[in-house]
């Protein structure tokens, strides 16, 4: 049976194109819908385009409100709450350069 829940996060940092691709990756396993909403702006999460120009509008200190239909979606409810909470500050990558000799 279906069932609806929604949760409120505030949003801690602005996102990466990375956090925004995996919140994306999160949401097409999902067997249902989920909407994002802030400032009274909702969006469909499972359009990647339109989950990246909804997530560049959001700043820090920004409540964001997700709502979820589907059956068993409590799990994935905190998972995602955790993903757009967005707690950890930006993560610095290092880059690995390749030597003129080595070969791909």
């Amino acid at each position: 049976m279906n069932e609806i829940l929604s949760s409120t996060v505030i949003v801690q940092n602005r996102f990466s194109f990375r956090n925004m691709l995996e919140i994306n990756q999160v949401v097409k396993k999902v067997s249902g819908t989920i909407f994002l909403s802030s400032k009274q702006k909702v969006v469909d999460a499972s359009s990647l385009p339109k989950l990246v120009s909804f997530l560049l509008t959001i700043d820090p200190q920004t409540n964001l409100k997700i709502i979820i239909e589907g059956t068993d979606i409590e799990p994935l409810l905190l998972q995602l709450s955790k993903m757009l909470a967005n707690e950890t500050p930006w993560k610095k990558y290092s880059r690995t350069f390749i030597e003129s000799s080595d070969t791909f």
